[in-house]
This record gives C-alpha cells, sequence and structure tokens, in this order.
C-alpha cells in the first residue's frame, strides 16, 4: 500500500490519524511516518481498513476500540 492508497482509505472511512493508530495499535506517529512515506505501510493496515470499508468489520468494532483507547487515555 502507498501513503496515497493510505490517505485515499482514510478519507473514504473519515479517520483521522489517530483513529488509525488505535484500530491498529500503533502511535499517531507511526501513522505519520507511514503517511510520510517514512516507514512502509504494514500489509495487516491495508488488510484491517480493507476489510472495514467493505463491511467486513463492523464500524461498532472500530468504535469500541476507540472509546477503549479514550478510557485507558
Amino acid at each position: 500500500m502507498t501513503p496515497e492508497k493510505l490517505k485515499d482509505l482514510m478519507h473514504k472511512l473519515d479517520f483521522t490519524t489517530a483513529d488509525v493508530a488505535t484500530v491498529m495499535g500503533v502511535t499517531r506517529r507511526s501513522v505519520q511516518h507511514w503517511l510520510a512515506g517514512v516507514t512502509p505501510i504494514p500489509l495487516s493496515t491495508a488488510i484491517v481498513l480493507g476489510a472495514i470499508l467493505d463491511g467486513l468489520l463492523p464500524m461498532e468494532w472500530v468504535e469500541e476500540k476507540i472509546i477503549e483507547e479514550l478510557r485507558i487515555a
């Protein structure tokens, strides 16, 4: 996955870098590095975000991850 494709997926999902970081279990800095092309985007990111976009992972799951992260922080 290229940074441009990641940006496109994020736009389609209306995800911020913080949303992607939470869903993928990484830091926002990692997502920023992916978007800048500094580090490669893991295949797992393409799979998970694609599954969310395709409706294979429900948005309820995403919302639970984000709420859980907010409770911890």
